[in-house]
């Protein structure tokens, strides 16, 4: 693989502006040689002033490049060795409060139990474990460490950079000016002096086997270690995909003819139907979720860095998929055991629903250590933040995946008739479509999705500085369903009452409010969550800046999301004139607001991706308590040092302790 490619490869995304632009250098000097005038048709000094002008161009270009990269280093550098005193600070804090026991004793002298210094630090302790926990600080060491190989990583890649493109430059000039430009410029560079980032490294490792790992450096490295950049998925897993992949669509298409073939009686039709099509908009989901992590690695989004993944335990779209799959394959198991149940001697078809439901739980709540447990967890976690909105802090991730629960409304709704079906229907009736009649539960679950979000709303609202008015706008667009949902019910409850379904005035008002919904949602949309519109002429034209797609992408988005918003025109045309089935007709709007979301997922990712490099924030915010003057004495101390960190060329095999000094 040529340099270039791997240089694009390994470069840490939200750092890219401030790494050295080796393909513009590249090309650079492939302009210097292609422009160069002919020998045979120039004189020798207009050849000598063309590459003397051209070197001084090209070198004063490398040297501005040099010293971005360089200042750029020696920021993150002081960041991070201010980020290690705070930690060991913090660290220091929870190894002394009460209740701890060092992996290998004592960290101070003993102090007499009624002595002046012993209430001091009683109380100072006190204080301390209000600060951050050892879970905390496990995870915080973590995320630092993290940072710190993703700054070593730009310290190499572009010192290599740096020496590639000299030697590219005397190869093609025939000139030894960039080797020796190198080594006069870049050797003395801050940024290629690894010690003290080294040092860094050594000293978290160390920290965190002795005070977080009991000691255990197996245990801490595993904790700590960071996946290779550019690893490729491995092909077991590709495989299992695949395999999984083929087993479904062959499975999918017996379900096709099987159903063609052998449709349920009369009698269980509707029931069928019903509960089959929540766990059926779940399946396309998770497809359309294995399409975007893909989508998402591929363009350079990190969603990961997002979604405040740990990225060392993360999913591969290969592992997005092979879940897709294999919900695929219960939903088809379940419908062909619907289909052949007498055949297969089970008397009760509709146990089938009932054990692809039960399945599909203990899939995502099995407590053990296996199928992608992390992962589960974290799903788990918070699909219960989103429910308990108002109750905690929403990050991204939590709006993120409320939003996804407004487009998966008739899964919420389906889900309650199959609760309802199963717990009060269940062998009780002979006509089990009675069990599928909406009742006054029905409205509320398609409500509730937009609830969550409402809530999370006011609460960002209420945990924000600068009390945006924004979140007050976003939350009044939530609002607007509820609108909708009360009169669309209205209208149903009040249809039999007249002649013509337009001489009802709550037919009126939910179109109104669908109309109101429909565009408030939509300028939302392009405006706030995709950020378009910011230019109105030149080439980006009603778009942004920074693309990450290509540019058809935006304008496909833009006219997609407001097509499938107003698919209830459609949807209530098609009825008012007996064109479709209700069933059909809301199966057909669940599957188009779930492609909806598919799209708003890339575009959403995209522009918060585009914020956090906006911002250089390639790691998860490490949350630091407010020290005490105290510690903040300290913390200067350990600032003042000749390079911030313990002196390594004395080290021999012990490791890093807190000194006495910070005790």
């Amino acid at each position: 693989m040529k340099f270039g490619k791997t240089f694009e490869t390994h470069l840490t995304i939200e750092w890219r502006q401030q790494y050295m632009r080796y393909t513009e250098l590249n090309a650079l000097i492939r302009q210097g040689v292609e422009g160069a005038p002919r020998s045979e048709s120039s004189r020798s000094y207009e050849t000598h002033a063309y590459f003397k002008a051209f070197e001084e161009a090209f070198f004063n270009e490398l040297q501005n490049e040099l010293s971005r990269v360089n200042n750029f280093f020696l920021e993150k550098l002081a960041e991070a060795r201010r980020k290690n005193g705070t930690l060991k600070l913090q660290l220091l804090a929870e190894v002394r409060a009460p209740g701890h026991e060092a992996s290998t004793g004592s960290l101070s002298p003993p102090e007499a139990p009624g002595s002046a210094r012993s209430r001091r630090n009683r109380i100072r302790n006190a204080s301390n474990r209000k600060l951050m926990t050892q879970r905390q600080l496990r995870n915080s060491y973590a995320e630092f460490y993290l940072s710190l190989v993703l700054l070593q990583n730009f310290q190499s890649l572009n010192e290599t950079g740096f020496r590639k493109i000299c030697k590219k430059y005397d190869k093609y000039l025939k000139s030894l000016m960039g080797n020796e430009w190198f080594h006069r410029n870049v050797g003395p560079a801050a940024f290629t002096d690894g010690r003290t980032l080294q040092g860094l490294l050594v000293e978290v490792e160390d920290l965190y086997t002795h005070y977080l790992a009991g000691g255990d450096r197996a245990k801490a490295m595993t904790k700590l270690r960071v996946p290779p950049l550019g690893e490729p998925t491995a092909p077991s897993l590709v495989f299992r995909a695949g395999l999984a992949l083929g087993m479904f669509l062959m499975l999918a298409m017996a379900t096709i003819i099987s159903y063609w073939k052998r449709q349920p009686s009369q009698a269980n039709l509707v029931a069928f139907m019903h509960l089959y099509r929540g766990p059926f908009a779940w399946v396309i989901f998770n497809f359309f979720m294995a399409a975007n992590v893909a989508g998402w690695q591929r363009a350079g989004v990190n969603h990961i860095l997002i979604f405040e993944i740990d990225p060392r335990s993360h999913l591969q779209p290969a592992t997005f998929l092979e879940i897709a799959c294999t919900f695929g394959i219960l939903w088809s198991l379940s419908i062909l055991g619907f289909l052949f149940h007498d055949l297969i001697r089970v008397a009760d078809p509709f146990v089938f629903p009932l054990a692809l439901i039960l399945i599909f739980l203990l899939l995502l709540i099995n407590p053990l250590p296996i199928l992608n447990w992390p992962a589960r967890w974290w799903t788990i976690r918070l699909v219960g933040r989103v429910i308990a909105a108002p109750f905690y802090y929403v990050g991204f991730a939590d709006f993120w995946m409320g939003d996804q629960m407004n487009s998966l409304v008739i899964c919420m709704a389906d889900s309650y008739y199959i609760v309802r079906f199963y717990a009060s229907c269940w062998l009780r009736y002979a006509e089990v479509a009675f069990c599928f009649k909406e009742d006054m539960f029905v409205p509320i679950s398609r409500c509730l999705p937009a609830w969550f979000r409402f809530a999370q709303c006011f609460r960002r609202f209420r945990d924000s500085g600068s009390k945006s008015v924004d979140y007050l706008i976003n939350a009044g667009k939530y609002s607007t369903t509820f609108f909708v949902v009360f009169f669309s019910t209205m209208r149903m409850h009040t249809e039999s009452g007249y002649s013509n379904t337009f001489r009802n005035p709550y037919t009126w008002l939910f179109i109104a409010s669908y109309i109101v919904s429909t565009l408030y949602c939509y300028l939302w949309d392009i405006i706030k969550d995709f950020g378009l519109f910011r230019i109105f002429k030149g080439e980006h034209m009603f778009l942004r800046e920074k693309l990450v797609y290509p540019q058809s992408f935006y304008y496909f988005a833009i006219i997609e999301n407001l097509v499938l918003r107003s698919y209830w025109a459609f949807e209530f045309l098609a009825l008012h004139h007996n064109l479709i089935t209700p069933y059909n007709a809301k199966t057909l709007g669940s599957i188009f607001e779930i492609t909806r979301r598919f799209i708003w997922n890339y575009i959403r990712l995209e522009n918060e991706h585009l914020y956090n490099c906006g911002n250089f924030r390639a790691t998860r915010d490490i949350h630091l308590a407010r020290l005490n003057p105290r510690q903040e004495r300290m913390l200067e101390d350990m600032m003042d040092e000749s390079d911030g960190v313990t002196n390594r060329r004395k080290r021999t095999d012990q490791r890093t302790r807190l000194g006495k000094e910070y005790f």
